[in-house]
């Protein structure tokens, strides 16, 4: 009896061991589950985000896409349709292909100074009908006609120079725009590369039968039947060699061009005129005469030693 007594009570002990066992087995399974469950939860999620290749921003509630100096050949397609600026100067574009800026249909400026642009086609700014700035100085461009600014009515400024024009019977179009009076701000500095009677003149002061007798001019300026481009001679203190920028403000950059003088030909427009790092030793009198807006001036690092009372006038 004593041992039947005896097995009964191990028996229930051993019940009571298990019963406390059990839910601290359960808990530590549930404690170690939340662990394992928060450690995973714990990783980041990687997102991949595709950026573009060009800084987009916003100054003065207008948005600007800045993809200077990229490489470009051409308008990537992932870039925003609601852009104002577009500053596109210093790639390796060569060609405006027809439609190529029509989706940006709100561009107020274009910079696509200091390309390898040599061809533009006809419908090439077709949908800018609401563009007021176009910089095209700095290429390789030769002809052009009037046709193709038919789709920006409201251009008001435009720079062409530096540019190695043709000026042929084909240009006769674009110069007479350029020389009506209300355009008074559209072609300044560009010059004429060929033909020779006619090289270093201004397109806005070339007359049409100087663009169109060509018979005379074959005898005067044969073609060379040598191949490949003539160097092109810059002169020393033209503004042309100059960086012209039109937005936040008037600029033309002449930062470490080597200038031994004030530039001539300063665009009257000109807000902000960076002459630092080059070789000016004196300015002369009346330097500045006529860049009536002209409001910063930037003159260090040129060793200036001389300062004629009258060059701020």
């Amino acid at each position: 009896m004593r041992v039947v007594t005896v097995v009964i009570l191990l028996f229930f002990c051993k019940a009571a061991e298990l019963r406390k066992a059990s839910p601290g087995g359960s808990r530590s399974r549930m404690n170690h589950g939340r662990a394992g469950g928060s450690r995973r939860g714990s990783n980041p999620v990687k997102r991949y985000a595709p950026g573009l290749p060009c800084e987009v921003y916003t100054y003065l509630h207008e948005k600007y896409l800045d993809c200077q100096e990229r490489k470009l050949v051409y308008v990537l397609p992932d870039w925003p349709q609601d852009l104002l600026h577009m500053l596109l100067a210093r790639n390796k574009i060569r060609i405006l292909k027809n439609k190529m800026f029509s989706k940006f249909k709100r561009l107020k400026s274009l910079d696509l100074q200091q390309n390898e642009i040599s061809k533009i086609e006809s419908e090439a700014f077709f949908g800018l009908n609401k563009l007021t700035t176009l910089l095209l100085q700095h290429n390789q461009i030769k002809v052009l006609t009037e046709e193709v600014f038919i789709f920006t009515p409201l251009l008001s400024y435009l720079r062409l120079y530096d540019n190695p024009w043709h000026c042929t019977c084909e240009m006769e179009t674009l110069i007479s725009m350029l020389q009506i009076p209300r355009n008074r701000n559209l072609g300044n500095y560009a010059k004429c590369e060929r033909p020779q009677d006619l090289k270093n003149k201004k397109l806005r002061q070339i007359k049409s039968e100087q663009l169109c007798n060509e018979e005379e001019r074959e005898q005067l300026d044969p073609k060379p039947q040598v191949s490949g481009r003539p160097p092109v001679i810059k002169p020393e203190v033209d503004s042309t060699l100059c960086y012209n920028y039109v937005f936040p403000i008037q600029t033309l950059d002449c930062k470490r061009k080597e200038l031994k003088k004030v530039p001539n030909n300063i665009p009257p427009d000109i807000v902000k005129l960076d002459l630092s790092y080059n070789k000016i030793n004196q300015l002369r009198p009346k330097e500045f005469e006529d860049v009536h807006e002209l409001k910063k001036l930037n003159l260090s690092s040129n060793g200036i030693e001389f300062i004629d009372p009258g060059p701020m006038r």
